[in-house]
């Protein structure tokens, strides 16, 4: 019995842990729903769902062509969000991944790319972020890795993006924002190019296994959205619990 109310006690702390933020959203991509996503056809660029993955695609020739989605829910409070990716097509110029977070007032937005630049180095790529219109660059590591996950979160005034390597993830960048940036986020994905007009880069990016988790997510009908328990009331039963399972305990002793 006492094994039993330590691992109670175990269970319910890592319940209380996880269990904030309180909503959950996915998106497998068996099809392309416009429930979720929107603006799928960008600067040249265009959005398939094929077998089960998403297909964005640039056009050869178009410069900046980008093949786009963004999200038609936003994500408020603390958040996490992450893709699975293969960036399957590409040139030796500019070709990108990538998957990123936009605040709906505009105030920042950060993001993070997996890219094949100009001097023919495989990248885990910088991380992007923007403050009132001022974009940053930061961390970048070369790569001979095509695919992969990338995550993105913000808990209270803190962004952060990561890559998932040697299994587990791996902190890519931090940056704290100003007081008061608390605006929700919407998600977007893309597949990106540059080079001259005329010779830009067809590229061509699959993605699959979409998933956010956010202190509330709006923007959607509700059967898109997953319930989670609040802290304080996982904690609340685990208490109720470990109560039942001590009784019973100090009863048999008798």
């Amino acid at each position: 019995m006492k094994k039993i109310i330590i691992l109670s006690v175990v269970a319910v702390l890592t319940l209380a842990v996880s269990a904030y933020p309180q909503f959950g959203l996915s998106d497998y991509f068996s099809s392309f729903d416009p429930a979720l996503w929107g603006d799928y056809s960008h600067d040249g660029g265009y959005a398939t769902v094929e077998n089960g993955y998403l297909n964005l695609t640039t056009t050869q020739g178009i410069r900046h062509g980008r093949g786009q989605i963004s999200s038609n829910f936003s994500l408020a409070g603390d958040l996490y969000t992450s893709i699975d990716f293969e960036l399957l097509k590409f040139d030796d110029y500019f070709s990108t991944a990538t998957f990123g977070i936009w605040a709906r007032d505009n105030s920042f937005a950060m993001l993070i790319d997996r890219k094949l630049d100009i001097d023919l180095i495989h990248y885990y790529e910088e991380v992007h972020w923007m403050v009132d219109g001022n974009w940053q660059t930061g961390f970048s590591s070369p790569t001979s890795d095509f695919t992969g996950k990338l995550r993105l979160s913000r808990v209270g005034n803190g962004l952060s993006a990561s890559y998932y390597s040697s299994g587990g993830w791996q902190l890519a960048n931090s940056v704290a924002l100003p007081s008061g940036y608390d605006s929700p986020v919407r998600v977007f994905l893309e597949a990106g190019n540059a080079g001259d007009i005329g010779n830009a880069p067809r590229v061509e990016v699959h993605y699959d296994n979409f998933m956010a988790e956010a202190g509330n997510i709006t923007g959607v009908d509700s059967r898109y959205i997953v319930a989670q328990p609040e802290p304080g009331t996982v904690i609340l039963l685990g208490t109720g619990l470990l109560g039942l399972g001590a009784f019973n305990f100090f009863r048999r002793r008798k």
